[in-house]
């Protein structure tokens, strides 16, 4: 090859590689924004991830007691396993808002700290969503009962799982309507869900525990007995109203209306609910969508 052919050649490629050279500097140049910043990016995980809300507290108890004084309960803590699941996963309350008591520790020093803990919350206002949510065993004041208490009448409590350390029988070591009613009536939630899940559940129906904004659910009357049911190892209204609608995206009325006549034909309880609150109340959403 002649000398000045080879020497136009060997300008020609140097020029050519200063030339990719400094397009290179220029593209490396440039910022890079990384993709979990940009918009789109950013709105694909948002709507995928449902996050949890603040201003969402519950309570939920479930006992399974260590004797059979007043009869045998076998699932009461699945229910409350049951429902704290579907609080945290589905209803948008977070894990450390949730206080869940099951069996031994439900007992009544443990219901009392939950309680005190949920009435003095001060991060609960008119934009919050309350849930109690009771699983276990229900008395009444009456002879039959066995708790025929002198000046007490048309009482009722909740039994929590050292109840047999107490003198029950006179009243001692359980927790009682008015007691119930003295921690929940000053909770002022912009909605909340209260549901009692025992024997006799319908006597508490009262002030304190019922209220404005309030939707109570009980799984049978002053005088009758709630039932579970084997096969699905659930209570009777766990199984209808929590998992067959609550759990499907009805609402606490919607969910109590389908429920109600399942157990009163199958299981001869006769839930009751007392609704103060305007529209359904659909957890699962936030107020201004629900009314």
């Amino acid at each position: 090859m002649p000398f000045t052919n080879l020497k136009t050649t060997l300008s020609f490629f140097a020029t050519l590689i200063l030339f990719l050279g400094f397009a290179s500097m220029i593209s490396s140049s440039e910022p890079v924004v990384p993709i979990a910043q940009t918009g789109f990016s950013k709105g694909i995980s948002e709507a995928a991830v449902e996050q949890p809300q603040k201003k969402k507290f519950a309570v939920v108890i479930g006992i399974v007691y260590d004797n059979n004084e007043l009869g045998n309960i076998a699932f009461a803590d699945q229910d409350a396993a049951s429902v704290y699941r579907l609080l945290t996963t589905k209803l948008g309350f977070p894990r450390e808002n949730v206080r869940l008591l099951q069996n031994s520790q439900a007992n009544r020093q443990g219901i009392i700290g939950a309680l005190d803990w949920l009435s003095h919350n001060p991060d609960i206002d008119s934009g919050s969503d309350v849930v109690f949510f009771y699983s276990g065993h229900g008395l009444r004041s009456a002879p039959e009962a066995g708790l025929n208490l002198p000046g007490v009448t048309n009482s009722y409590a909740l039994v929590p799982f050292d109840f047999m350390s107490y003198d029950y029988l006179k009243g001692q070591g359980l927790l009682w309507d008015n007691e119930l009613a003295g921690y929940l009536g000053g909770i002022q939630a912009g909605r909340m869900w209260i549901h009692i899940d025992s024997c006799s559940s319908g006597g508490f129906n009262k002030p304190g525990i019922t209220g404005p904004n309030r939707v109570v659910t009980m799984s049978s009357r002053a005088d009758e007995l709630s039932s579970e049911i084997p096969e699905s190892q659930r209570g009777v209204m766990m199984q209808y109203m929590v998992e067959n609608g609550m759990a499907k995206g009805l609402s606490v009325e919607e969910s109590f209306a389908a429920a109600a006549p399942w157990a009163a034909q199958s299981y001869g309880q006769n839930p009751q609910i007392a609704d103060e609150y305007p529209g359904n109340m659909d957890l699962g959403k936030s107020p201004q969508a629900t009314n």
